[in-house]
């Protein structure tokens, strides 16, 4: 199953005039995840599913930016903005890893993703 994306910065999930076409079908089939060793990740965390979702509608409406949000709601505060930084597969809980491997870059989960820390919107800045 792959987890449904939206992109960043407000942008709805809408490819922009910089990738056009081309760039919606490359997102449409799934990011490539095949060796990929880290990611540079941001989360918002809290304990509630239904804030999680709330805080979500409010990003996808453009209510909110996803780094303000991180800052308001996240209840890990280790990370400025909800930044974690590079991460490695075994630096994070394995379900964590795994939904972000299904988000492109630059995109964040329209899902919540659970783990023992709570509930997760999860963004991908970039992989390596």
């Amino acid at each position: 199953r792959t987890a449904a994306c939206t992109m960043g910065k407000g942008n709805k999930g809408k490819a922009d005039s910089k990738g056009g076409a081309a760039q919606k079908k490359a997102d449409e089939s799934g990011p490539s995840t095949k060796g990929v060793q880290a990611m540079e990740i941001r989360h918002i965390l809290v304990e509630k599913h239904k804030l999680a979702l709330e805080i979500l509608e409010a990003v996808n409406a453009g209510k909110v930016g996803f780094n303000e949000a991180a800052r308001e709601h996240s209840i890990d505060k280790a990370g400025r903005s909800g930044l974690l930084g590079w991460k490695r597969r075994d630096e994070l809980d394995p379900v964590f890893w795994e939904a972000a491997l299904q988000c492109p870059e630059g995109t964040y989960l329209r899902e919540p993703v659970h783990t023992q820390w709570g509930w997760h919107i999860v963004m991908v800045q970039a992989r390596k």
